[in-house]
């Protein structure tokens, strides 16, 4: 089973440099250096799939499998699959799966953006994995990527701690996870007809799953059964209806033929326990009414009364109520 929370490190810093000159400091100094020092421990390119489901051949299970189980906690994504690791047998792998830039290697990192793969890529080798395709790849060019494609990095090295800590580690404490990027759907068409939210079109909910499907095939690909989950396809950026996203995680995880029994853990990491992806999409639908005078439906109007779940509280109720 996935432990029970992350750990956190600390920085001596007493100032907060900006985020491009860290961008800065990440590109030109630290990634150079691992690699040139570590380039026999850690590979600085990656693996583009471009239609994963059919190019991933899955053997059937060898057994009668159990139910995958579920985590949700509050904390930072990379600390929670590092922590995960450590807690286990050195040869288990954990990996991330992290919503990505689909036009771009880590989108607009070296600027600043606040986004998590930004935020990931100025205190990793994220950036530089994405950008280097891997000896035999198939493909020379993994940007734009594909609507169902992914890119699997095996060994992202992580030298600094969670995002307000800019100070880079000593070298010894440095660590690597696998991670898988992908890019989910952005702002779907979402309605609340029938007094939940729901994608209104049923393409953008398949593709959505086939995402979420394709991730879990490439991690398995490449032998990793352990799975942590940040706030994927949600937040403002995304707007994917967080319920039926729960649900999708759930129907592919336990349900899908391909996937099924495979998976031996999944952990859902939320940085913000607080975040609503509900309230951004009923504001939104609330605005759109009420332009040019118009009256709220009644579903609308009793969702907007009520206290929206947080995307964490959303995820715990529907996976471990118990908890």
């Amino acid at each position: 089973m996935p432990p029970s929370g992350p750990t956190v490190g600390g920085s001596s810093r007493s100032f907060k440099p900006k985020a491009s000159e860290i961008a800065h400091e990440t590109r030109r100094t630290i990634i150079p250096l691992i690699k040139s020092k570590y380039a026999d421990r850690w590979k600085t390119y990656s693996y583009y799939y471009q239609q994963p489901m059919s190019q991933i051949t899955l053997p059937p299970p060898e057994y009668l499998v159990e139910p995958t189980p579920f985590a949700v906690f509050v904390g930072d994504p990379v600390n929670y699959a590092l922590h995960w690791m450590e807690a286990q047998n050195p040869s288990t792998r954990v990996a991330l799966i992290c919503a990505a830039n689909e036009k771009r290697a880590g989108g607009d990192w070296v600027t600043g953006v606040a986004g998590y793969e930004e935020r990931l890529c100025r205190r990793s080798t994220l950036s530089a994995t994405l950008e280097t395709p891997g000896p035999g790849s198939p493909t020379p060019e993994a940007f734009p990527m594909s609507t169902s494609g992914g890119i699997f990095s095996e060994n992202v090295v992580v030298f600094r701690t969670e995002k307000d800590r800019s100070e880079p580690m000593d070298e010894e404490l440095w660590r690597d996870l696998p991670v898988c990027s992908v890019p989910p759907v952005r702002w779907p068409k979402v309605n609340i007809n029938s007094g939940w939210l729901q994608y209104s079109f049923a393409d953008e909910r398949g593709m959505m799953r086939d995402k979420i499907m394709g991730a879990l095939a490439i991690c398995l690909a490449n032998g990793i059964a352990n799975i942590v989950v940040g706030d994927f396809g949600l937040g403002n950026g995304y707007r994917n209806p967080p319920y039926e996203a729960a649900a999708m995680w759930h129907e592919v995880v336990n349900g899908d033929p391909a996937i099924r029994g495979r998976i031996h853990n999944i952990a859902f990491i939320f940085e913000d326990g607080c975040q609503s992806t509900q309230r951004l999409i009923l504001d939104d639908i609330a605005k759109k009414q009420r332009r040019g005078g118009g009256s709220l439906t009644p579903f609308l109007a009793a969702a907007l009364a009520e206290e929206p779940l947080s995307d964490f509280e959303l995820f715990r109720q529907y996976f471990v109520p118990s908890q």
